[in-house]
């Protein structure tokens, strides 16, 4: 007799479980698990992702989930369903969700980072050891050399003793190599 009373409370239970992490889930669907934690879809499965922004977790107008991941740090899991979702944190610097884990971009240049509709990064200037992606070339923040993106870490690649130093120049990259008997004093790095 007593297990039949059980059984009801058991499927009651069972109804109203709450999914957690490794349960499956449809593709955009969010949950928040506590203020500063979201549930987020990846390929069908739920992970466990921190939204540790100032707006933490949270629901938005008509039961709309919102995760703030502008506090995240590098190598936080996210959604690989939210790749290149992305956000300004302050105005030098940008979070990004790539292959299932927040990178950190630094946007040293004059235009820094501007949030909106999509976030742009200036990157055309930047400090040995900053992190990059590809074919990267940048000037050092004081102007002095130029740095070149190799095995995802920028490197000074030249240096630009020049009057002019290092500058960008409609989007280009240029270093000023001070030979006054050369009649190519700047020269444009590609």
């Amino acid at each position: 007799m007593r297990s039949s009373r059980l059984l009801p409370l058991l499927f009651i239970v069972a109804c109203n479980r709450v999914p957690g992490p490794g349960d499956s889930c449809k593709p955009t669907e969010i949950r928040c698990v506590d203020p500063k934690t979201e549930l987020a879809c990846d390929k069908g499965t739920f992970i466990a992702a921190p939204c540790k922004g100032p707006l933490g977790c949270r629901e938005e107008g008509d039961k709309h989930l919102v995760c703030d991941f502008a506090g995240n740090a590098e190598g936080d899991p996210c959604s690989s369903d939210e790749e290149g979702a992305a956000r300004c944190v302050g105005e030098k610097a940008r979070i990004t969700c790539r292959g299932g884990k927040y990178t950190i971009d630094q946007c040293r240049g004059d235009d820094g980072c501007k949030g909106g509709g999509s976030v742009r990064c200036d990157q055309s200037k930047g400090e040995t050891g900053d992190p990059c992606r590809g074919a990267t070339n940048a000037c050092t923040t004081d102007g002095k050399n130029v740095l070149t993106c190799v095995e995802g870490k920028l490197q000074i690649s030249a240096s630009c003793p020049g009057e002019g130093g290092c500058s960008v120049i409609e989007h280009k990259i240029d270093c000023d190599l001070g030979k006054k008997d050369d009649p190519k004093k700047k020269s444009a790095v590609p």
